[in-house]
């Protein structure tokens, strides 16, 4: 038997190339997420909604389950996402998706951040407008904010560092009016499979992009993608491959997998309620699925990271 991403067997069954990735992974996050005053990167799974303040960001290239806002209060720093370079500046803001591929490094010197980190299940659940309106739309990477925003981001953070009473309901109220913005100043995009009356055009990426986050549950049929794009199947397997640095079925088992996650965090749910509410018919090949991707198995998954904020970046880091 091989050792599953920190499960305590025997030795003489130990997989020593897993255990070492394993050890050398949770240092690396606990470098990652620990502080100065050692206060983590942890959150409710009643509530996951964090807002934090840093002077350092994880080097290596990792994703979460989590969208981003991430607030460049000083200093220059290169963000490479997915596969992307761009330099960003002092005052800059970014959205990262959840399940993009990303990392940040200085440019030179120090600097200083906030980081909004939230699941969509805190604008409500499939049935909440909300939810639904955050779920049909693409928010732009590169936003444009007002001082008054970006200043109540840095209050915001203060009261979560004080533990100010209430604390809680302005960490929400500052996700919402920044949502708010983005709609307002027309950040973003609609996904056009979501909203046949979109005045946006938006590429044949994203309108299967859209379809997969819409059906992912369902059994979805490649070869139904290919044929709904007026592409060729090796063309358009190439312009998607190109967009988002994954196959249609890799992307597809990819947010499966995101949402299988999020279950096991913030829900109850077995792993094989898990699995078949989340697109896998088949429970064994779900825990192929996701121990490739996540680099442990289900069972470990969501024994070991129900409260942590990121909890796939610890698994992506070699």
């Amino acid at each position: 038997m091989a050792l599953e991403c920190g499960e305590s067997i025997l030795p003489f069954s130990v997989d020593i190339d897993a255990a070492l990735i394993f050890r050398d992974a949770l240092i690396h996050y606990r470098e990652f997420m620990m502080t100065e005053n050692e206060q983590t990167w942890l959150v409710s799974r009643y509530f996951p909604l964090g807002i934090f303040s840093r002077d350092a960001y994880l080097q290596n290239m990792h994703h979460h389950i989590e969208h981003e806002f991430f607030y460049l209060e000083t200093g220059t720093a290169i963000l490479e996402l997915r596969n992307n370079v761009a330099e960003i500046h002092e005052g800059d803001i970014v959205f990262i998706e959840a399940g993009a591929e990303h990392c940040l490094r200085p440019a030179e010197g120090e600097f200083h951040y906030y980081a909004l980190v939230f699941a969509s299940s805190i604008l409500g659940n499939e049935l909440d407008p909300v939810y639904r309106a955050f779920e049909s739309i693409k928010i732009n990477t590169f936003l444009t904010v007002g001082e008054d925003i970006k200043n109540r981001l840095k209050h915001t953070a203060q009261l979560e560092k004080e533990k100010t009473f209430g604390r809680k309901l302005f960490l929400k109220s500052m996700l919402l009016d920044l949502l708010s913005y983005i709609l307002d100043s027309k950040q973003y995009q609609i996904f056009s499979s979501l909203h046949e009356n979109s005045r946006h055009s938006v590429s044949a990426v994203d309108t299967v992009i859209a379809y997969i986050k819409k059906h992912y549950r369902e059994d979805i049929d490649a070869e139904d993608i290919f044929n709904s794009t007026n592409y060729s199947k090796s063309h358009f397997s190439r312009l998607f491959k190109e967009a988002t640095g994954k196959s249609v079925t890799e992307y597809i088992n990819g947010y499966r997998v995101e949402k299988a996650c999020l279950d096991m965090i913030y829900t109850d749910k077995n792993i094989t309620e898990v699995a078949m509410e989340n697109g896998f018919n088949n429970v064994q090949y779900f825990s192929r699925v996701f121990k490739k991707i996540m680099k442990c198995s289900p069972r470990f998954y969501k024994k070991n990271a129900r409260n942590v904020m990121v909890p796939s970046s610890f698994a992506s880091v070699n």
